[in-house]
């Protein structure tokens, strides 16, 4: 098969799993919006971020011995990194800026600190939304692994070592079946990577190190761990509409999340910006058939462990918008 050929496949397979366009009749001009990169709303979106870690920094460096000031500042410092994760995401879709280069050099900048080649991503996340349920995505288990009992180890390890696996796997996942130009890329993003964490580590104290980034880190791993376990766990690999989970959670969170909670969405709109998946979660909520939902992360994670019980495999979240009322809609118990 050609490349030409190989890549005319993989945009049907991943046209199979994205909402059909008639589905969005009457509201098309209105949702075409939400697929407009805007700079403006790209500042707006990150600067709080950084007013919030210089404000988790500010609490660290006055802690003054006082422990629970400084976990208070690590902790702020953390939510804020977390965001991170999230750029890096709207940047593997080309969604941080309108310039080719330009993404692909923001992209990076948001994946040094994570110690992640935005290139290697790159490769690893298009086949996730290309092939999604299939061999090249590892996003998704069950196709690869089968038996409940082996899934449900998966999913418990990414709950608990998800973004640390994810640092050490994406380079290798990454070369896997990309281009010389792409694995030079990885090569060459991982290559400055190494040194950025050689000068960091030789030019600053282990202290200043280990309290302004590892420590931080850590609170933003564990945030990861939960939102990507929330994004696809215990759903549908065959069904666009039970792939992903969209999870309501309240303003704050999905505030603090850049609007990703809406990952049901994302997979079925991939090029819509992060700060407009919000409004498309409004536009097309009612005309969806089925979907995996959660009325917040916790409720996620209490009908996640009640069915580790019985390692049920069945899709957890199930829900029906589609002609509901609001308060049905929004305010769904999980199946």
């Amino acid at each position: 098969m050609s490349p030409q050929q190989h890549n005319s496949v993989r945009e049907g397979m991943a046209k199979s799993r994205r909402m059909d366009p008639s589905a969005l009749a009457g509201i098309e001009a209105e949702f075409e919006a939400c697929h407009q990169i805007s700079h403006a709303r790209r500042i707006a979106e990150v600067a709080p971020f950084i007013m919030l870690y210089l404000a988790g920094a500010w609490l660290a460096d006055t802690a003054d011995g006082r422990w629970w000031v400084l976990a208070m500042g690590i902790l702020v410092m953390g939510v804020a990194m977390n965001t991170l994760g999230i750029l890096i995401h709207d940047g593997l879709h080309g969604l941080l800026a309108r310039d080719v280069w330009a993404n692909r050099f923001w992209s990076f900048l948001c994946g040094l600190p994570l110690l992640v080649s935005a290139s290697a991503y790159r490769k690893t996340h298009t086949d996730h939304h290309f092939e999604f349920g299939r061999k090249a995505d590892f996003g998704t288990y069950r196709q690869h692994l089968g038996r409940p009992v082996l899934v449900w180890f998966a999913y418990l390890l990414q709950l608990m070592l998800g973004s640390v696996l994810y640092i050490l796997l994406i380079p290798v996942l990454g070369m896997l079946g990309a281009s010389w130009r792409t694995r030079a890329l990885i090569v060459f993003e991982l290559t400055l990577i190494a040194a950025w964490v050689l000068w960091l580590v030789q030019t600053f104290p282990a202290q200043v190190w280990l309290t302004y980034w590892i420590a931080p880190s850590l609170v933003m791993m564990a945030l990861t761990n939960v939102r990507g376990l929330a994004s696809h766990a215990l759903g549908d690999i065959e069904d666009i509409y039970l792939s992903s989970r969209t999870i309501r959670s309240n303003a704050l969170v999905r505030f603090l999340f850049l609007h990703e909670n809406y990952h049901l969405e994302h997979h079925l709109f991939p090029q819509v910006p992060s700060y407009h998946l919000e409004r498309a979660h409004r536009l097309v909520w009612g005309r969806l058939p089925r979907a995996l939902y959660a009325p917040s992360y916790h409720d996620f994670l209490l009908g996640f462990f009640r069915r580790l019980r019985g390692l049920s495999l069945a899709p957890l979240g199930v829900l029906r918008p589609c002609g509901q009322p609001d308060e049905v809609k929004m305010n769904a118990t999980l199946s």
